[in-house]
C-alpha cells in the first residue's frame, strides 16, 4: 500500500524495512524487561541482540529464497534485496534459535531463561513486521468476497499475483494474533512455573497461528499443505514434548 514511507533526498525509508527495524528495536527492549525478571544482565541482552538480529535476517531470507528458487534463481541480484521484503520467518527463528543456544553455552547463562525473555519480544517484533509487510503489499492472502478484503495497488507483489483481486489481509489477521500471543505470554509470564514453560508455550502457539493463518496466504502447496506448513508440524510436536518434559522435571 505504501511501499516507500517518506523520502530525504536520495534517501528511502522502505516500509518493510522501516517496521523489521523498529521491531527489533522494541523487541530488544520487551527482552530485556523480561531477561530482568530472570535475573539476566541488560549488557547479555544487547550483546546477544547482535548475533540475532544478524542470524534472524540471514534465517529468513536463506529460506524464502530457497522456497522460491524458481523466481531468484534467474534474480541473483534480488536475493540481498531485503529492504523491499521476503523473509520466511521460521528460517531466521530456527537460525535465531541456533545462536541463541550457542550464546548462552559460552556465556553459561541459563539458555532457557533467555529463551523464556525473548519469546514475547519475539511476537511483538512479528506482529510489527507484519504491518510492513501489508504496507509492502508481500506476504498476502488468497482472493476473498468478504467485505474487508483488501485490493493492493499496481506495482505490489499481491497485486502482481491477483490485479484487482480484494484478497484477505493476511497481514493484519498475522500482526492482531500474534500481538494478542504477546499479550498472553506476558500474562503468563507474572506465574511462570518452571524455566522454559514460556518458550515452549510460544512455539506451540505459533505452530497452531501459522498452521491455520497458511490456509489464507497465497502459497505454493505441496501434498495439499503449504511448506510451511509442513515445517511447523514437527515445531508443535517438539514444543508439546518440551513443555511437558520441562513441567515434569520441576514438579
Amino acid at each position: 500500500m505504501y511501499p516507500v514511507l517518506f523520502k530525504i533526498g536520495p534517501f528511502a525509508a522502505h516500509a518493510y524495512g522501516f517496521m523489521l527495524a523498529l521491531g527489533f528495536l522494541l523487541g530488544i527492549l520487551t527482552s530485556i524487561y523480561f531477561a530482568k525478571k530472570e535475573s539476566i544482565k541488560s549488557e547479555t541482552i544487547l550483546n546477544l541482540a547482535i548475533y540475532v538480529i544478524i542470524s534472524a535476517i540471514a534465517g529468513a531470507r536463506l529460506l524464502y529464497v530457497l522456497v522460491d528458487w524458481n523466481y531468484f534463481s534467474g534474480h541473483p541480484l534480488e536475493i540481498i534485496m531485503v529492504q523491499n521484503g521476503g523473509l520466511a520467518f521460521l528460517g531466521g527463528l530456527i537460525l535465531s534459535l541456533l545462536t541463541i543456544l550457542v550464546y548462552a553455552k559460552i556465556s553459561k547463562v541459563p539458555p532457557l531463561k533467555i529463551l523464556d525473555a525473548v519469546t514475547p519480544a519475539g511476537f511483538l517484533g512479528y506482529s510489527i513486521t507484519r504491518i510492513g509487510c501489508f504496507l509492502n503489499g508481500c506476504c498476502f492472502g488468497v482472493p476473498t468476497q468478504l467485505p474487508w478484503g483488501i485490493v493492493f495497488p499496481p506495482g505490489s507483489p499481491a497485486a502482481a499475483a491477483f490485479p484487482g483481486e480484494a484478497l484477505h489481509p493476511v497481514e493484519i489477521y498475522a500482526s492482531l494474533t500474534t500481538f494478542a500471543i504477546f499479550l498472553v505470554l506476558t500474562w503468563i509470564y507474572r506465574s511462570k512455573k518452571f524455566d522454559g514453560q514460556i518458550f515452549f508455550l510460544g512455539l506451540i502457539f505459533y505452530s497452531i497461528y501459522r498452521f491455520l493463518m497458511e490456509f489464507l496466504r497465497f502459497e505454493p502447496k505441496w501434498v495439499s499443505l503449504s511448506i510451511y506448513q509442513w515445517m511447523v508440524i514437527p515445531l508443535f510436536i517438539f514444543s508439546v514434548w518440551g513443555l511437558s518434559c520441562f513441567r515434569r522435571r520441576s514438579a
